[in-house]
């Protein structure tokens, strides 16, 4: 799974030191799996280990060196998302640090388009779907307490009328299409999917 190379025996060298001392139970620690759930890592207690603040964003980095192919991109992805936790600035990595990340995660993209592709034939469970639906009720969702006026509608539609909406042109199947955010949904690169 991973690469034989100097960032495989740094990662286990970490581990291996992390899985052998003792630290106090007040020093702060975070859990990291050594194979990572992403590439089929459990949450057996074999495969986690207790790692600082920064050995955990180390082992991370590590993990990018690592892999290849697809792997590389979940890893790249897990450590740029140590960085941002909901929306929030976690660890502050150096600029070169954040170079790599942002090159790695851009590079693993190449050639997947930016669409839903991955989602063509799955569904969401009900479960999923039921979960989804508690989250965006009362207070968490955006539109709560906001009153909906029939004059704001009216002067919507008003604001509309006689106003010609552009059109744009694929470059690739030549079809007329309404809406820029149209053509990049639908055409363009999905067009050039299909075609091959």
């Amino acid at each position: 799974m991973y690469l034989q190379n100097k960032y495989t025996r740094w990662y286990y060298n970490i581990i291996q030191r992390a899985q052998s001392r003792y630290l106090a139970n007040d020093f702060y620690l975070e859990r990291h799996h050594i194979i990572p759930r992403s590439l089929g890592g459990s949450n057996d207690p074999n495969n986690l280990v207790y790692l600082t603040a920064k050995e955990h964003f180390v082992c991370h980095l590590l993990l990018v060196k690592m892999t290849s192919g697809l792997e590389k991109r979940s890893m790249a992805y897990a450590a740029w998302k140590m960085t941002h936790i909901d929306g929030r600035q976690r660890y502050k990595p150096c600029a070169r640090t954040h170079e790599l990340l942002r090159k790695q995660l851009s590079r693993s993209y190449k050639g997947i388009p930016k669409t839903y592709k991955n989602w063509l034939g799955k569904k969401h469970t009900d479960e999923s779907k039921k979960k989804q639906s508690i989250a965006k009720q009362g207070k968490n969702n955006p539109n709560y307490g906001v009153e909906q006026k029939p004059e704001w509608n009216q002067k919507k539609r008003d604001a509309q009328i006689g106003v010609p909406k552009p059109k744009y042109v694929c470059s690739i199947c030549n079809k007329i299409v309404g809406g820029k955010s149209n053509l990049y949904r639908w055409h363009e690169k999905n067009c050039s999917l299909n075609r091959v």
